[in-house]
């Protein structure tokens, strides 16, 4: 009779045990759950506002690009060339917020713009400062498709292209 009762409260106090340490296990997991849900959601919200900074910093730099591109003259004056540096820095901003939205997104979600639109916008106002230099033929061509390159960027950025 006695060694029933002392095995019955060894087994109880082996049961207050289990279930402290079940309990305490079940908060532990609880808290770690709302800590990696409340990371998770954060972190997409930082991603997603990012991403939003990017998107707008390369619609605003197009934009900028295309208006300087839309008051030039098709005439050379002494201000073309100094604007088409002012398109190139735009043209510059664009490519590297392009490449660091696909240093921290991936290829697939951070690319807003094929490489070889880059490459385009830089030939075209290339020869377009090398139209200007020579003064001899008019830049009415080279500037509508500056434009036209410009546009097709603009349509990248905006999702109506898909790269």
């Amino acid at each position: 009779m006695y060694q029933y009762a002392a095995q019955n409260r060894h087994a109880t106090g082996n049961f207050r045990l289990r279930y402290r340490i079940l309990m305490i296990a079940s908060v532990l997991l609880l808290a770690a759950t709302v800590l990696l849900t409340i990371t998770t959601i954060s972190g997409n919200s930082f991603r997603a506002r990012t991403r939003e900074q990017y998107t707008q910093a390369m619609s605003s730099n197009v934009s900028n690009a295309i208006s300087v591109v839309s008051r030039m003259d098709s005439v050379t004056v002494s201000t073309t060339s100094q604007r088409l540096g002012v398109i190139r820095q735009y043209v510059y901003a664009m490519e590297q917020v392009n490449r660091i939205s696909i240093q921290m997104f991936g290829e697939g979600q951070g690319r807003y713009v094929p490489d070889d639109a880059f490459t385009a916008l830089y030939q075209d106002l290339d020869n377009y400062e090398t139209l200007v230099q020579s003064a001899k033929s008019s830049t009415v061509e080279t500037r509508e498709l500056l434009i036209t390159h410009l546009k097709l960027v603009q349509g990248y950025i905006t999702g109506t292209l898909v790269s």
